[in-house]
C-alpha cells in the first residue's frame, strides 16, 4: 500500500513539473527500481494509448539516481512497440554528470534528471504503444538508479 501510494505521489509530482515546463503530458508514469541493482534483465515497461494520430509528442525518459550512482552517464535500450506489432529499437545515451563530478540534474541525495528521448514525433496508429526500457551498461547489476519515468507531451493539443 505504501509503494503504490508514493508511485500516486511520483507521478502526480512529475505531473506537475512537466505541466509546469511546456506543453501538457498525454501520459506519464514512473517504474520504481531496485537501488541497490537494477539487473539488465528486469525490463522497466510502460504502457500508453495514443488517441490522435494526427498530433505530434515529445517523448522524454525521467530518472532519479543516488550520488554515488558511478558513472557521469547511463545508456538504455529503448523499445517502443506498435499497436500492429512494429517495433522500434534505441539506445539513449543520458548524460548525468559533467567531468568535474557535477551532477546536471536537480536535487541532493537523489538527483533528478529529464532527457529528451524523441521530438515532434507522429504516432501514426491509434491503440495501444508499450515502451521497454533496460540498462545497456556494462555493470549488472547497475547500482544507484533508484527510478525510471517516462512523459509523452503533446505537442499539438489546444
Amino acid at each position: 500500500m505504501i509503494m503504490r501510494v508514493q508511485r500516486i505521489l511520483i507521478v502526480a509530482f512529475a505531473s506537475v513539473a512537466v505541466v509546469g515546463c511546456g506543453p501538457r503530458p498525454a501520459f506519464s508514469d514512473a517504474v520504481q527500481l531496485n537501488p541497490s541493482g537494477w539487473v539488465a534483465a528486469d525490463t522497466a515497461v510502460m504502457r500508453f494509448h495514443v488517441e490522435h494520430p494526427d498530433h505530434r509528442h515529445d517523448l522524454q525518459i525521467g530518472l532519479r539516481h543516488g550520488e554515488d550512482y558511478p558513472f557521469s552517464n547511463l545508456f538504455l535500450f529503448v523499445k517502443l512497440e506498435y499497436p500492429n506489432g512494429k517495433t522500434l529499437l534505441d539506445t539513449l545515451e543520458c548524460p548525468l554528470g559533467a567531468t568535474d563530478g557535477r551532477w546536471y540534474g536537480q536535487g541532493r541525495g537523489w538527483i533528478d534528471h529529464r532527457v529528451g528521448y524523441k521530438k515532434a514525433v507522429a504516432f501514426p496508429i491509434q491503440g495501444e504503444y508499450t515502451l521497454k526500457v533496460v540498462h545497456a551498461m556494462r555493470l549488472d547489476p547497475l547500482p544507484g538508479v533508484a527510478e525510471l519515468r517516462f512523459s509523452l507531451l503533446d505537442l499539438t493539443a489546444p
